[in-house]
């Protein structure tokens, strides 16, 4: 939505609003800055293979590398006057309503100026000229192709190409990103002409020629400034072929303008360069991760079990990195050390997936908060703003006694009448610190004409003009209140130059009112710890950690399954040793090589990493099936469900938490001791034991909690390509849905589709709960039938978030004559029956069931996928 918000409206309001964020949350400004660069792969110019992109659109590929340039300033600088107004605070000098709508200002000013003074920077000039150039795609090579002149430019971390220059209309015709590339001369090898120099990545191949050694040097030493540009201010060079006097100015200015450019990085006070070597090295270790997976797709099969280790092994892991597969409520876990030897990979003909292990820590020592502080239990978001939002002894304090003096600047706002008004602010703009990056720098970060900023806070006096308590400062209010007041005043009412650009679409006034909208609280991925254990195993921890002391800690569940069938449920799934011994014995073997240090907490984490894979559309699926999950719990439902992590790092690229103590039903039925007759049913209670013992009936609910669950969410997200190599499960009985590159109704053969039932329930489940006449059986239709009018009475939130989702997408569920439009909207509202009458729902949910049970076109698709990639049925 950020994205495809049209540029000439007047306040690009959801903008500035993730740029508030973004100084807030260093995790949100990660976030943010990965589903940018996947929306510039999107929408740039030329795909990877060369072919033309049909998704091209200049006003959005150019917002997006705008807005991921601000991301940074936003994190470098953060809010300056944070500590200031805090220490204030603490010292009584002024009110908490005074410190949240001075801090709220300050983060308004700042995001407002990084969107205005954006135009400015890039006013000021971009490095480019003409150049002939070949390009390496990965079916061709440089010398099978034409030398062709093109018109090349740089700015803002890009390479870009156009046809003619861009005073006589240029278009553009693809790009580059120059983060990481490498820019060399070309060797003598390959180097047939004079002059010729090569910029690439893993994706893109340019060989260029220049007219002398001078405009050579001159390109090089651009394309690397800016390959290697603080990204607060872009990197600026004359332009080649000048007249002698001309270049030699410029290129006196471009010197000292290089200079200034690390210059400038020495001159960020150590609180921010702190951020922005996290924010970096940040990026750049996940980049690394995805690296190594596209590096080993193009390897042979046997090759890549045998260089996988060795190039985890030769990674460079920097000071301060964490795996990014959670939320800011999640534990702090500084990753530090990878388990190269345990490294695996999955061979598939377009793919490489790596599981990737590595030692992670927690309750480490603060290097600049809270006087070395330990805690093994600061979440992400703490230990983020207590490493990094320290107050800088370089940054110029507000002394106590000037607090009395601060000026008050002067905003106009728009009321609910309409009627301008001009009101006071505690927060005045003319000296604000973010006008220069330290005390003793000279570069000004904003224009001088921009002091006297239009801002938007209104404050309540009383009749001594002091601050007044309003309601929306009142204890106990939950929310950041930052957040809080941006969403009230900004989208309680459209404004109307945006209103009457939104396309209304006709809506049924029956199913409106079948839409009940209701609060759904959503769930934390945590697991309840007692009180023992508390302080150490919470977050969701599976397997062992390592406490400082040595002593190694392992947490199991206790749903009433004995030890013995365990082990014999992790012989078949694990290969005898489960994630809690597994996470032991790295840890004790990580000890005994001394690479743990016992200094604090150590824990062993796994994640898949994966290239050419666009994994937004399942990114999508899993907030769905979480929804769901909240919405099961929030009706005191038992139905299971299980949410994992997954994250997109662009458009190819991502990673997924490792799914620990379970397997594919495909891998299970090849495994050597499985029965050969009978199905799940046999292998239940060969595992298990006897059909009335406590530990077969555990499985047994365990396996129908989680059945319900996915056929719910299967009928209602259209989830589709169900065959058993996508259905997972573990060593308590519980089914596991993965790959959800079909949903929302689209299908493998589109409409000719094998997959009509509602969902998979075939007789191999059935059997599992006893059969259609058993107590568990008829448990399985109760509660599928509850979920379902569960599911229905928040319909409007599910349908709210697909609306959003699906607006300008291009998921593939979302995209094409067959999906796109409003298609897969109308068929997710037709599936959750918002016209059938209340009193009708559970015969038709119970219908649902029978029109899966044993369906003809689910075994035929089983049958499909066992001939033709050898899946079990």
């Amino acid at each position: 939505m950020i994205i495809h918000l049209e540029a000439n409206w007047d306040d690009a309001i959801l903008e500035r609003f993730a740029l508030i964020i973004a100084q807030h949350s260093l995790h949100f400004a990660l976030q943010l800055n990965w589903i940018l660069l996947g929306a510039i792969e999107d929408y740039q110019p030329e795909m990877p293979n060369g072919d033309v992109n049909e998704s091209f659109n200049p006003l959005y590929y150019t917002r997006c590398i705008k807005l991921l340039g601000n991301i940074e300033r936003c994190v470098v600088y953060g809010t300056p006057r944070k500590h200031e107004l805090q220490r204030l605070y603490e010292k009584g000098q002024i009110t908490k309503a005074e410190y949240d709508t001075m801090e709220q200002a300050d983060r308004r000013f700042n995001a407002e100026q990084l969107t205005n003074n954006q135009k400015q920077l890039l006013e000021a000039g971009m490095f480019g000229g003409n150049l002939l150039y070949k390009r390496l795609v990965r079916t061709s090579r440089c010398s099978r192709k034409m030398w062709k002149t093109r018109y090349f430019t740089v700015s803002e971390r890009m390479l870009y190409c156009y046809n003619i220059p861009l005073s006589a209309g240029g278009r553009l015709i693809r790009a580059m990103p120059l983060e990481g590339a490498v820019i060399m001369k070309t060797p003598a090898s390959d180097a047939k002409y004079h002059f010729m120099f090569e910029v690439h990545n893993l994706n893109y191949f340019f060989r260029m020629r220049a007219a002398n050694v001078e405009e050579m040097t001159q390109w090089i030493q651009a394309l690397e400034g800016e390959r290697d540009s603080h990204t607060l201010y872009p990197y600026q060079i004359g332009a080649p072929n000048r007249s002698n006097d001309d270049e030699k100015k410029e290129d006196s200015e471009a010197a000292a303008k290089s200079g200034s450019q690390s210059q400038l990085i020495k001159d960020l006070t150590p609180a921010q360069k702190a951020r922005y070597d996290f924010f970096k090295n940040e990026r750049e270790f996940n980049r690394n991760l995805t690296n190594i997976a596209e590096t080993l797709r193009f390897q042979e099969r046997d090759v890549r079990k045998v260089l996988a280790p060795k190039m985890v092994a030769e990674m460079t892991i920097p000071s301060c990195v964490y795996i990014p597969l959670c939320n800011s409520s999640h534990i702090w876990r500084r990753a530090y050390a990878a388990i190269a030897s345990n490294t695996r990979v999955f061979n598939t003909n377009e793919r490489c997936p790596v599981v990737m292990y590595f030692l992670t820590r927690r309750g480490e020592r603060m290097q600049y908060a809270r006087g070395g502080m330990k805690d093994v239990n600061l979440d992400v978001a703490e230990y983020l703003h207590l490493q990094y939002e320290v107050p800088d002894a370089a940054m110029t304090p507000i002394l106590e006694e000037d607090s009395d003096n601060l000026s008050l600047g002067c905003f106009e706002v728009v009321d609910e009448d309409g009627l301008e008004r001009v009101i006071e602010s505690s927060s005045s703009l003319d000296d604000h610190p973010m006008k220069h990056t330290s005390h003793h720098s000279s570069v000004a970060l904003w224009d001088e004409g921009e002091e006297e900023k239009k801002g938007e806070d209104a404050l309540d006096r009383d009749g001594d003009g002091q601050l007044k308590e309003s309601p929306s400062f009142e204890r106990g209010t939950k929310a950041n209140p930052q957040l809080r007041n941006f969403m009230k005043e900004n989208f309680v009412r459209i404004p109307s130059k945006i209103k009457a650009r939104l396309p209304m679409r006709p809506k049924s006034k029956k199913m409106m009112t079948q839409m009940p909208i209701q609060n759904v609280p959503i769930l934390e991925n945590h697991i309840e710890d007692d009180e023992e254990s508390k302080s150490v195993l919470s977050d969701g921890l599976h397997g062992s950690i390592m406490l400082s002391d040595g002593e190694v800690l392992r947490q199991m569940e206790n749903d009433g399954i004995d030890e013995e069938s365990l082990s014999r449920a992790t012989a078949f799934i694990c290969g005898g040793e489960d994630w809690a011994k597994r996470s032991e014995r790295l840890l004790r073997e990580g000890s005994e090589a001394k690479v743990i240090d016992n200094e604090a907490s150590t824990e062993v984490s796994a994640l898949m990493v994966k290239s050419n894979d666009d994994l937004r559309q399942e990114v999508f699926v899993m907030q769905m099936i979480h929804y769901y999950k909240s919405v099961f719990a929030k009706a005191s439902l038992p139905i299971w469900l299980k949410t994992y992590r997954i994250l997109s790092l662009s458009k190819d690229t991502g990673l997924i938490e490792y799914l620990i103590d379970s397997t594919s039903i495909d891998s299970l039925k090849k495994s050597d001791n499985f029965p050969k007759e009978g199905g799940l049913r046999a292998y239940f209670e060969m595992i298990y034991g006897a059909p009335d013992t406590k530990s077969f009936k555990a499985a047994q609910r365990n396996f129908m909690l989680s059945l319900v669950g996915y056929s719910l969410v299967m009928y209602l997200l259209g989830l589709k390509d169900r065959h058993n190599g996508n259905i997972m499960i573990d060593v308590r009985g519980r089914l596991i849905f993965i790959d959800f590159g079909f949903a929302m109704g689209m299908a493998p053969g589109h409409e000719f589709s094998f997959e009509r039932a509602p969902f998979k329930l075939t007789q191999d489940y059935i059997d599992v709960m006893g059969g259609k006449g058993s107590d568990c059986f008829k448990e399985f239709k109760r509660l599928f039938a509850a979920g379902f009018e569960a599911a229905r009475a928040n319909s409007q939130i599910a349908v709210g978030l697909v609306e959003i989702m699906m607006y300008k997408s291009n998921y593939p569920c979302f995209s094409g004559p067959r999906y796109g439009g409003d298609k897969a909207l109308i068929n997710f509202q037709n599936r959750l029956m918002l016209r059938t009458p209340d009193k009708d729902i559970r015969k038709r949910a119970l219908g649902l069931i029978e029109d899966s049970i044993e369906s003809y076109g689910t075994w035929v698709y089983d049958r499909f996928q066992l001939f033709s990639n050898g899946y079990f049925m």
